[in-house]
Order: structure tokens, then sequence, then C-alpha cells
């Protein structure tokens, strides 16, 4: 065996090894029986039961609580470095997150569409993008299901789902303090856990954080005299308070039954939260001057870093009220964002007969979110709009299962029903700079911007219904083939109110003011496992997820803000192997997938000086690669663990026309479909053959763990992981500056940790190399206030129009953060 010394040498040059992270083994029972997890396994829950991952036919990743804390993941932008295929896209508003999976996700800017990445925790579903700021912490183990997942999972996920388990109570008494400080973002961050047993048949965990940053970003922009801009209140931008209060309740009166409770309160408050940059000026930065501007300078910066410019908004130009009459400004002119979520799932098991298990989930979810942005981004002149919405979300959903467990049996079966009621509302107020001067064509003046430019509600209503099955069938002990499917119901009914040209509210009459779909998706897999240390298997599936409407923009007579359903086919082969006396793992997986009708996001030029968001379905889509993993604890180094992961995916439009030109595209730039006959202008260009958005092809990450005692009491863990990325675009279209270059992120920690773990002092540093990239970005107008014209599409003279070419703005993800943090269990 390697000596100590030797040993930590090696893993110190591994600082600048990659990694990617699996989750710890879990101690387990070991039966006899084949079919069931060995000791030392990793336990997952991807058919909503526990099973070893070795033999699940799915595609997945698995971080362990362990392996949270140990790199300071509290985020679902923290996973992403960890595990290949996954990328999030931070938006503005009420959009929240935006989550892709193999290139597969959601990249509309609509607060009504449902993520095609689902989010899960503790068995409640969540496919709105606001709640993805909620539940990472405390947890047990977090699964990341890839492709398809349509049995399982409440509602379907035609890209994957991220399954969150927070922790439960135990049987010994636990008491858990942490604290933490991020230096980058001067964050502060704590949390406090009470556990443990009250009687022999109920245990409660009460569990909290808390946290608070400066922001990571600085802002150094300084306002422009006479425009409704003010130089920005505090030094740093993306600075954030947020808090959750979980309770816990586990009931077990006896062996048959089981109930377990969740209850859950999350605050997040933020001061201009979405660092949006402009990031490409392909007319440079100095204002407009045409017939169109009187030469406002709302750019003053166009790159991509750290330093980012961005005023806030007088109270005294922005003099809209709404329709109750209270201003439509709301934090003394200061970008926030507010959310309040509030949600619980009750979980009860009974089991008439040790091999039968009925199973009820009850989950309630509730959102309100008040949200207001500097509309044009602007640095230097207040912009010429802001926009402001209260969103509100009701959920209410139960499930039902019937599965059987008989091990004599070669046949076992699972039946279930889900019924979903929800209802989503968003108030949104565009708001116009009354300071600034807006050009009128017609008559050839320039007028003051109105003060109210937009206003409106939307109202959907939706109700869901599925059942779902499966059948398991062992002809011999080692083969299983499984059939099931999913069928759905779904309705969802939009109302709408906006304002009218003589500041009167009225009701929208919508041209499709109530959609329904039905869909079945059939689900076939194959699992061979000849000996506990292989498996093969392949599956068959469809997906599907149903149309929405977009709610982010007040409704327009005569526009239809509907769009259609999403659906997905294909299939995936993989391998699973362990081997070397279990010290070296290994996965691999080829998958193939055809997308109709991705739901995909686009910027329409503005209506009537009103920038309009726009959800469209695609054609056709095809995703196909590969995804590998291996671990390896080197048995001749105790307690050293090297892992690496790679996933090579291929994502592209077949198919997808219409999608709205940017502002200065020419007809031989490709803006040459759907031509406006009253100006003779082409207004739609195809992508067809384009990358999906945040699509890397390449995508790489691998590392190295280590921990060894330096005395009787103490032990010392080190790690270093890294991750690669090759380029990708952040929105759809062929423009070279849509594209986000390729990157390596560098990850390392040191621990040092008492020998019975009451105390731990960890220094973690994530993204060493400092890479700051974007997610989501958008084009629009910005370098001439976006409503004030100037913008030409599809001209056919190749003329781009005295506002020149788009702009691009992103929300930048941080860079570097350091961590100091001390952890205290005085008891458990």
């Amino acid at each position: 065996m390697l000596s100590r010394k030797a040993a930590l040498c090696l893993a110190g040059a591994l600082i600048f090894a990659p990694e990617v992270v699996l989750a710890q083994e879990a101690p387990v029972p070991a039966p006899e029986d084949a079919g069931q997890p060995k000791a030392g396994e990793i336990i997952v829950t991807a058919r909503k039961r526990q099973e070893s991952i070795l033999r699940v036919p799915v595609v997945e990743s698995v971080l362990s609580g362990e392996t949270l804390q140990q790199q300071q993941i509290t985020s679902i932008q923290g996973m992403t470095s960890r595990i290949p295929g996954l990328i999030l896209g931070n938006s503005v508003l009420a959009v929240g997150s935006q989550i892709s999976l193999r290139g597969v996700g959601t990249s509309a800017l609509d607060a009504g569409i449902d993520q095609s990445v689902s989010l899960n925790i503790d068995g409640q579903q969540f496919s709105q993008g606001l709640s993805f700021r909620s539940g990472l912490f405390d947890l047990a183990q977090a699964e990341v299901l890839k492709g398809p997942q349509a049995l399982f999972f409440g509602k379907n996920s035609p890209g994957g789902v991220i399954a969150l388990t927070t922790a439960d109570p135990g049987r010994t008494f636990e008491l858990i303090a942490r604290t933490s400080y991020e230096f980058e973002a001067r964050e502060m961050r704590g949390e406090l856990i009470l556990s443990g047993p009250v009687s022999d048949t109920l245990g409660l965990r009460l569990a909290g954080t808390w946290s608070d940053s400066d922001g990571w970003f600085r802002n150094k922009a300084v306002a422009y005299p006479g425009t409704g801009a003010v130089d920005p209140r505090q030094p740093r931008t993306g600075g954030n308070e947020n808090y959750i209060i979980r309770g816990t309740a586990v009931w077990e009166p006896d062996p048959s039954f089981k109930a377990r409770l969740k209850l859950n309160f999350a605050k997040d408050h933020s001061d201009n939260p979405n660092t949006t940059q402009s990031v490409s000026c392909p007319d440079g930065i100095a204002p407009v001057v045409s017939p169109t501007s009187i030469g406002y300078p709302f750019l003053v910066s166009c790159k991509q870093s750290r330093d980012v410019y961005f005023v806030s908004m007088d109270p005294a130009a922005f003099t809209g009220l709404r329709r109750d009459g209270t201003p439509g400004l709301r934090n003394n002119g200061e970008p926030f964002t507010n959310i309040v979520q509030n949600f619980g799932v009750l979980d009860m098991t009974w089991r008439p007969a040790t091999d039968l298990s009925l199973t009820s989930t009850t989950t309630y979810y509730h959102n309100v979110t008040d949200a207001a942005i500097n509309g044009t981004g602007t640095s230097a002149a207040g912009p010429t709009l802001f926009a402001d919405n209260h969103f509100r979300r009701r959920d209410v959903t139960e499930e039902m299962r019937l599965e059987s467990d008989w091990r004599d049996s070669p046949v076992n079966f699972l039946l279930g029903g889900y019924y979903q009621n929800a209802r989503v509302n968003n108030d949104i107020f565009v708001g116009g700079n009354t300071s600034e001067l807006l050009y009128v064509g017609a008559y050839g003046i320039f007028i003051p911007i109105p003060a109210v430019l937009s206003a409106g509600t939307h109202d959907m209503r939706i109700e869901s219904t599925s059942l779902f099955g499966q059948v398991r069938w062992n002809p011999v002990k080692t083969l299983e083939l499984a059939l099931g499917a999913r069928w759905t119901s779904e309705q969802r009914k939009d109302e709408a109110v906006s304002r009218n040209a003589l500041g009167e509210y009225v009701d929208i009459d919508l041209p499709t003011p109530k959609i329904s779909s039905k869909n079945l998706s059939p689900e076939l897999t194959v699992t061979w496992t000849p000996s506990d240390d292989f498996t093969m298997f392949g599956a068959l599936k469809q997906g599907y997820k149903s149309g929405s409407y977009s709610i982010t923009t007040p409704a327009v007579a005569g526009v239809d803000n509907s769009f259609g359903d999403e659906r997905v086919r294909g299939g995936e082969v993989g391998v699973k192997a362990r081997t070397a006396d279990r010290s070296l793992t290994a996965n691999a997986a080829f998958y193939y997938y055809r997308y109709k009708g991705l739901q995909v996001g686009t910027n329409v030029p503005a209506l009537n000086g009103i920038p309009v968001v726009r959800t469209m379905n695609a054609g056709s889509s095809k995703v196909y690669g590969v995804d590998f993993d291996t671990t390896w604890h080197p048995p001749q180094v105790e307690d050293l663990s090297l892992t690496a992961a790679v996933n090579w995916n291929k994502a592209r439009f077949i198919s997808l026309d219409g999608v709205p030109c940017y502002g200065g595209q020419t007809y031989a730039g490709g803006c040459n479909q759907l031509l406006d006959p009253s100006t003779g202008l082409y207004t739609g260009q195809s992508a067809s053959g384009e990358p999906l958005e945040r699509a890397p092809e390449w995508q790489f990450s691998a590392g190295a763990d280590y921990e060894l005692p330096v005395s009787s009491t103490a032990r010392f863990a080190l790690g270093s992981s890294v991750q690669y990325s090759s380029s990708y675009h952040a929105t759809i279209g062929p423009r070279e500056d849509y594209v986000q270059g390729s990157y390596a992120k560098l990850n390392a920690y040191l621990t040092l940790k008492g020998a019975d773990d009451r105390w731990e002092v960890s220094l973690i540093a994530n993204n060493l190399t400092n890479v700051i990239r974007a997610g989501y970005c958008t084009n629009g107008n910005f370098q001439n206030g976006q409503i004030l014209g100037g913008q030409v599409t599809g001209s056919p003279t190749n003329a781009a129009g005295p506002a020149g070419i788009d702009e691009v703005s992103c929300v930048l993800d941080p860079g570097r953060q350091v961590f100091l943090k001390l952890t205290l269990r005085p008891f458990g």
C-alpha cells in the first residue's frame, strides 16, 4: 500500500484534475434476493421506490447530502458544474429559472409555461421556474434523471426531472449549526437543524436557513441628468436576502402504516437581482441620432464582466398609476424581486400486506411574487420604460398509487391516478419615462413618452387528470420487461383584462380562450442483470407537455397568446457495471429523441411601441448523444475517490420557421419569411438546422476526493473538480454574438474535522477560473431605448434602418466564489 505521505501528494496533484460527483454509497441491508440492493450501493427513487442505481433503467446522476455540504452547493446553479448536460439560465420578473438537460429545456420568457425539466421535492412536483429558488438545503440526496420521465413524477417532464429528497428525522437526537461567509459576494449564511424522536412512533425535524448577500457584481453606473435616472443606491448589484423554514413529521404507528408531512416557508428578496448586461453592440454604444431619436446615452459599456452599469429610476419621471390608483413604480425606483412561497406535501403509505402498498401524496403550493425591472437595461439615461408584475400561483394536487412487490411472482404492477388544480394570475404594468421624448412619425414631432404604456392581467386556470400504470414481468430472475403508460387530459383557460388607449381596463376577447389536450405516453424498458455487478438496459419512451398561454405581457385584442403541446418520442440503451472487486464503476448510455412542437421563446419587435414576448412551437427537433461516467476507489489508497463524466450531445432544430427577425436583419441576412404587405418588408426567419439553446456539444467533468487522519482527534479532507463545456447558443438564431464561448471551471475544497464529526471547518472555492457566462440572452433595440423606433427588418435593399442592428443582452451568472464554513454537531 502507498504511504500516507505519498497518498497525500497524489491527492494534491489531482487538485488540477476534474471531477463528476456521484452519491456516497449508502449502507443498506444486504438481502439474499439478487433483485434487491446490496450493501454499499447507491439507492435511488427513479421509479418511486427504493432501488439500486445499478438496476434502474434510467440514466441519472446523484449527489449525496454529504457532497452537497462538502462543496457548498446551495442552489441548482451549483449543481450544474457537477453534472454534465445540466445548464441553468436565469431570467427576469416572474419567469424564474430556465433549466436544460441534454439541450432540452424551456427557453421562453414566459411565466405561463411549464418547464420541460421539472423539479420534484419530496414527491411534490413543481413546473414553474420560480420554484427552483427553494428547497436546496438540508438534503439527504439530489437526483437528476435525464431524458423524458412520463410515469413516476406527477405530470410529464419531456426533458427530465431534478428530484430532491430532504432529510427526515432519525432515531437519535441531532443538533446541527452551520455558518459560512462568501468573500466575493459578501454573503453571510447560516443553518440550524433540530431533529429527533418524540416517541417510538413519531419523529420531528425543524430546519432553517438564512442568507444575506451584497451581490457579486459591482454597479458602476452614473446617472445622466434630466432623463429620469438616479445613481444606483448600492455599489453592488444582485444582492439577495433569503430564508427557508422546513418542518418535518414522520409518524409510523406500526409497520403497515407510515405518514410523512413536510411544510415549507420560503422568502427571497433581491435588489436588482437579475444582472442583465449588454454584451454585444454591433453599432457601438454611442447614442443613436436620427429622425426617430434625440440621442439619449442609454449604454456606456458593452462587455461581459463583473463590472456592470444599471441606473435606478427617478420616481418623479415615472408617474403612471395602477388600476387602483397606486403608483406603478415601486420600491422607490430600485429594481427588485420579492418571492414568498408556501408549500407542503403529505405522503401516506399503507401496507395491507407486506408485498402490497397503497400510497397517497397530497400537495399544496402557493407563490406570491412581486418584481420590477429597468425595462431596457440602461446604464446612463433613464430607461424609456419599466416593467412590473404581481404574480400569484396556487396548486393543489393529489396522487394515489397501488403497487405490488410479490417476490415469488414473476409479475408485479403499479396503478395510479393524478389530479392537479391550479390558478395562475399575473398582473403586468409597463410604465413610461415621462422625462423623455417619443417620435411620432405621422406628425414629425416628438412628444413625452406616455406615463402608462401598457397594463393588464391574465387569470389562467389549469385542471389536469391522469391515469398511469406499469406491469413488470420477470420471465427469468435476471431479466425484467416493464411496460407502462400515462394517459393525461388537461384543460387551460385564460381570462385577460387590458388597458386601452383611453386608459380604461376592458375585457379582452382572446382568439383562443380555452385549450385542451389528451395524450397517451407509453414506456417500454428491458433490463438484463446477469450478475449483481452488470446491467444492460434499453428504453423506448414517449413524453408530453401541455400547451399553455403567454402571460408575461398584457393581452392584445385579436392576438392569439396560446401555444400548442410539446411531444417527444425516442429511446436509449445503456450499460452499468462494477469491476475490480467493486472498486471501479462505469455507466454508459446512448440516447436518441425526436421532439415535436418544442416550446421555444422568441422576441418580437415592439408592437405599437411595446416589446412583446412570444412563445411558439418548433416544428421538430432531434437530440442524440452519449452519457458516460465512472468512479474509482483505488484499493491501494484508502479513502481516495476518482470520478469522471462526459456528455456528448447533438441537439438541433429540424424545422423551425417564422422566428421573428432581429432588428436590422436584412433579406440577404436570412430575414426572408412572413412578408408584411403594408411595408414590403419581411419579419420572419428560419432557424431550421440551428442548435437548441443551452446545448453544448461537449461537457466534461472529473476530479478527486481524499480523506486521511491527521491525529487521533481530527481528519483532513481535500478535493477538486473541473468542468469543461464547449460553446453553446444562449438564444435562438444564427448570430455569432448569441454564442457563449467554451470554458473550464475549477473547484477545490479543504476541510478539517473532528474524528467524531462534532465539528468541521472548510475552505471552499468554486469557479476558481472566474468564468462568467450566461444561460439566457435576448436581443433588442437597447441602444435606442427599445421603443423609440428606427428598426427595419427584412429589407430587400439590405438597409438596417436608423437604429442599426439589435444589441444582445444577457443575464450573467456569477464568477469566482470563496467560502469559509464552520459546522457544529454537539449532539447526534
